[in-house]
């Protein structure tokens, strides 16, 4: 049972943004995917879980951006899981060329039971306890205490309706379809001139089918601040995304 896992991709067209890099998007997509691959490894795959009556959700994520990866680099991809605690657990994501770090960024993760909605032990569906963790971690510093940001008409940079395009297995709004619509509120024009350093979400309340979904974004320092709120007003999701 390896403690982590690694593969070998190709910078395709696809994964690529006007302006021929990884997409900020796809580096949330890969890490997604990379998981999932390593999971099913673990024993603890999406059918898994499903038997146990439980899924894996993301809590938060931080993704750090030093060189993005362009279109046909040949890039390594790897992750591995942090020593869990109690209820939930780390895990970390590498993007390398030719061993330069490109990209790195960490998830914490919980597992919620289908039929309750309450968080599961870690202990209680299968998970390898006695995996032995790498010791490395990247992003490690505290997550963002995000303040909450004043819905005023002027911050308001979209309104967006949940389409079946963004909807996972979990019959809820994917994690990365989130990345997508925040991403979706800056033009090209403003993309051409950001460096994008650091972006960081934390998801508080599904999103489902159908919604509208009020998005509020702020800058301040370099750094742009998102709030993502449900028809009800209910917070959904909290982002920032920094720049140089």
């Amino acid at each position: 049972m390896e403690n982590e896992w690694k593969r070998e991709i190709t910078v395709l067209t696809s994964m690529c943004d006007a302006q021929g890099r990884m997409s900020v998007r796809e580096i949330f997509d890969i890490c997604m995917d990379l998981a999932a691959e390593h999971a099913a490894q673990l024993g603890v795959s999406y059918y898994d879980m499903l038997e146990r009556r439980c899924f894996w959700v993301a809590v938060r994520t931080r993704v750090r951006l030093y060189d993005p990866p362009i279109l046909g680099d040949r890039i390594t991809a790897e992750t591995w899981p942090g020593k869990p605690s109690l209820a939930k657990s780390d895990r970390f994501y590498r993007l390398l060329r030719d061993g330069i770090v490109m990209a790195e960024g960490r998830t914490e993760w919980a597992v919620q039971d289908i039929d309750t909605g309450a968080v599961r032990r870690t202990d209680s569906y299968g998970y390898p306890m006695e995996l032995t963790p790498r010791e490395e971690r990247v992003c490690a510093e505290s997550f963002t205490r995000f303040r909450q940001l004043s819905p005023e008409p002027q911050q308001l940079a979209q309104v967006y309706t949940v389409g079946s395009q963004d909807i996972d297995l979990g019959r809820h709004m994917n994690n990365v379809a989130y990345i997508r619509m925040l991403m979706g509120t800056f033009s090209n024009a403003e993309l051409d001139k950001m460096h994008i350093t650091e972006v960081e979400i934390s998801y508080r309340r599904a999103c489902f089918e159908g919604e509208a979904l009020q998005v509020y974004r702020r800058f301040e320092d370099g750094v742009w601040f998102f709030q993502v709120q449900k028809p009800d007003g209910e917070i959904a999701v909290q982002a920032l995304l920094c720049t140089a």
